[in-house]
């Protein structure tokens, strides 16, 4: 099944500044960027992300996210909302059930749901 347009076009932007990988499923598309930076205050600097998107994107926006499942803070804990560990590709991840508030599909994207991700792993709460 062939990704949705904007998507395909949002990924080929993205692929300028990270590997991108995708893998599909029958009801998910699976974004994964190795290596993404995490930032200070974690106890490896980087860890793969993956994203999880309905095939209706960009109608449906992303919702959560997922690192490898050893990402913790600094001091051992787990980050909050992100105790839950799931299986998806064939790999543990550590989910971080930090929800955006509200999707506009007319004016964001997945460069702008990444800065969305990015500050909130400054604010690890």
């Amino acid at each position: 099944m062939p990704l949705p347009p904007r998507l395909e076009k949002e990924l080929d932007e993205l692929r300028r500044y990270h590997a991108v990988n995708t893998v599909e499923e029958a009801a998910w598309i699976n974004i994964v960027l190795p290596t993404f930076a995490l930032g200070e205050g974690f106890t490896v600097d980087s860890s793969d992300l993956l994203l999880r998107l309905q095939p209706t994107y960009p109608d449906a926006g992303p919702d959560m996210f997922w690192l490898e499942k050893q990402v913790l803070l600094k001091n051992g804990q787990c980050p909050q909302n992100a105790d839950l560990i799931e299986f998806y590709i064939g790999r543990e991840w550590r989910r971080f059930s930090w929800h955006r508030r509200g999707w506009n599909p007319s004016i964001e994207d997945l460069s702008s749901y990444l800065e969305f991700v990015r500050r909130r792993l400054k604010e690890k709460r």
